[in-house]
């Protein structure tokens, strides 16, 4: 199925990355001129609102850029690292392949602390003082307290949790091979319910009022209640991967596609922008979008 097809994908595009030619660059150029070069492989990415962080999961690095795109540092962390997240305080970057997540200082990009999670941690979210944990291969989510890394618990989910959102009091978790979204108390990680979605849910993100759920098979992306009530479900790009919401505008961005569609939070669709090759995740500041491009190995500012 396609939903089982991207991570043989995103693998593939490591070498092509690797060897990526000065005629592939400057094309990625080309589609948009605020398109800056980072490590191999870019996929997770979040930002402090002054800086930008970028997980380079074939590099095992993480690159800062400033906001206006200068490499500002390099650094190196675990195996395979896919997901990156900012508390508040610290970066958090959880590494698919050492089956771990480090947490460092944003300033010097120094590793402040190591801990222990499920198999293939892929995704993260940074909320109310704790760092949640998507184990991709164990199919848990872990919950960490942000300011020691103590674990607080680990909390059976769907098959192959990728990504999480939260409205404060809860947790809401993508199964991709599953076709559902687990929602869990924050307080304490007890599922409070199983919501059906679309085929293959990637990306998750909560406007304040719904959540929005990327479904890589279905191209399209669900518009649900915290309740789970379906609100709406609209048409978006190839493959559409990750979505973040940020002023009024739910952007989403599709893998298959090269692209970004933008929808106002009644789902109309405010039309699409270019990013470069097989972009995957994104972070918002403002009206400011930060997108991975995993077969470019650059970041798009747009």
């Amino acid at each position: 199925m396609r939903k089982q097809l991207l991570i043989t994908l995103v693998a593939a595009l490591a070498t092509a990355g690797a060897g990526l030619t000065a005629r592939a660059q400057t094309t990625a150029a080309q589609t948009n001129a605020a398109a800056f070069a980072v490590g191999q492989g870019p996929e997770g990415v979040a930002t402090d609102g002054a800086s930008v962080f970028v997980a380079n999961q074939f590099g095992n690095t993480v690159t800062k850029l400033s906001a206006d795109g200068a490499v500002v540092g390099t650094y190196p962390v675990g195996r395979r690292p896919v997901a990156v997240a900012f508390d508040g305080v610290s970066v958090w970057v959880a590494n698919y392949l050492s089956n771990d997540v480090m947490r460092l200082d944003p300033s010097s990009g120094a590793v402040t602390g190591t801990y222990a999670v499920g198999e293939g941690p892929g995704g993260l979210l940074a909320a109310g003082g704790n760092v949640w944990v998507a184990n991709r291969n164990s199919n848990t989510v872990t919950k960490l307290r942000a300011s020691d890394g103590l674990t607080l618990g680990t909390y059976e989910v769907g098959t192959r949790p990728l990504s999480l959102a939260t409205d404060g009091a809860f947790v809401y978790v993508t199964n991709n091979n599953s076709d559902t979204v687990t929602k869990l108390r924050a307080s304490n990680g007890v599922t409070v319910a199983t919501f059906k979605v679309g085929d293959g849910p990637f990306g998750i993100a909560f406007d304040g009022a719904s959540l929005w759920v990327a479904n890589f098979g279905s191209n399209n992306v669900m518009k649900l209640g915290t309740d789970g009530t379906l609100q709406g479900t609209y048409a978006v790009g190839d493959g559409p991967v990750s979505a973040v919401h940020s002023g009024g505008v739910v952007y989403v961005v599709n893998n298959g596609g090269d692209s970004v569609t933008k929808l106002s939070t009644d789902g109309a669709n405010l039309g699409s922008l270019s990013v470069g090759r097989s972009p995957i995740g994104v972070a918002a500041s403002g009206s400011t979008i930060w997108v991975t491009n995993s077969g470019s190995n650059t970041v798009t500012k747009r």
